[in-house]
Formats: structure tokens, C-alpha cells, sequence
């Protein structure tokens, strides 16, 4: 009788652990994602390119099409933006891809970016907005305040332009 018992338990265990579960979703070869570069880790979508989602393996109805066209909508970024503005002109649902903070601070680094501004003993705290390779925002705060100082870091920061580029806001807080 325990012999049995251990049978039917055994085959119990066997049958929940082997099957039941749904199948995995079907993705159409149409929506093949793009192919990603060695060197670069990060996933990157053009704004033309369509991205799966879970909503288009079932019938996508009006509202599924009207947030898809918000999630691919492009930002617009003005010269002046500050990071706020830039963080806030992103349109919501749009995948977000961190860059470290290294790769990210790297072109802040470099003291000689400054040097044309003559800042001198101040102490100047950038914070950054960084949207595919170039700078969408940008704050300066200054100690002593100055703001002459203050404008030419910014016009400085905004001609940089990083290697890493994604199509996704990443922030980046410096000082010098």
C-alpha cells in the first residue's frame, strides 16, 4: 500500500512539473526585432521601427494604436531646455536604456571643455540630460554665483557630444 502511495504521488509530481503550462506567445517574423551591434549592449529601436509588444500578438483595437503612436512619438528638445524640461518632453511609455554613469560623465571630464569660460577657484555642479549622443538639457549652478560663467559651461556642454548613443534620456550630475 506505501509502495502505491509513493507511485501516485511520484506520478503526480511528474504530471505538474511536465506540463499544463501555455504555450509561449507566437511572435510574427515581420516584427523581428533589429539586430544589435557587438560592441554595443544596449538595444536600440529607431523611432520608425516597430517594436513588439504584448498588446500586438491580440487584436490591437483603437486604443492600443493611439499608445503605440504616443510611445513612438519622438521628443521635441529646444536649444534652452533645462534637465526638467527634457526629462518632461519624453513622451511616457518610451523604453528607457540606462548608459553607466562612466561612460556617461566621460565627456564632462575633460577640464580643458571649461577652460574658454575662465572659471577660475569657482566650484560649478553641472547636471545633464543626454538624449542620443547629445545634450537636451542642461543646469549650472555656480559658487560663487555667476551667471555669465554659468551660460558659457552650458553653450560648452552643448556642443559635446557622447559616443554612446541611444535613443533614451539618461541624467548625469557633475562637479568641478
Amino acid at each position: 500500500m506505501r509502495r502505491r502511495l509513493e507511485l501516485c504521488v511520484g506520478a503526480w509530481f511528474f504530471a505538474v512539473a511536465c506540463g499544463g503550462g501555455a504555450p509561449p506567445p507566437q511572435v510574427p517574423e515581420s516584427s523581428a526585432r533589429p539586430s544589435e551591434s557587438e560592441n554595443d549592449p544596449v538595444e536600440t529601436w529607431s523611432a520608425d521601427s516597430e517594436k513588439p509588444s504584448a498588446s500586438e500578438s491580440e487584436d490591437p483595437g483603437p486604443k492600443a494604436d493611439a499608445n503605440a503612436s504616443e510611445s513612438s512619438a519622438e521628443p521635441q528638445f529646444t536649444e534652452t531646455m533645462s534637465v526638467d524640461e527634457a526629462i518632461n518632453a519624453v513622451p511616457r511609455g518610451i523604453e528607457r536604456r540606462n548608459i553607466d554613469p562612466e561612460t556617461l560623465g566621460k565627456p564632462l571630464q575633460n577640464l580643458e571643455l571649461y577652460e574658454p569660460c575662465k572659471p577660475g577657484n569657482a566650484r560649478v555642479k553641472l547636471r545633464v540630460a543626454v538624449w542620443d549622443g547629445r545634450a537636451v538639457g542642461v543646469d549650472v549652478a555656480t559658487t560663487p554665483k555667476n551667471d555669465k560663467l554659468a551660460e558659457c559651461v552650458k553653450g560648452r556642454v552643448r556642443e559635446l557630444t557622447w559616443e554612446k548613443k541611444v535613443r533614451s534620456l539618461n541624467t548625469i550630475e557633475y562637479h568641478f
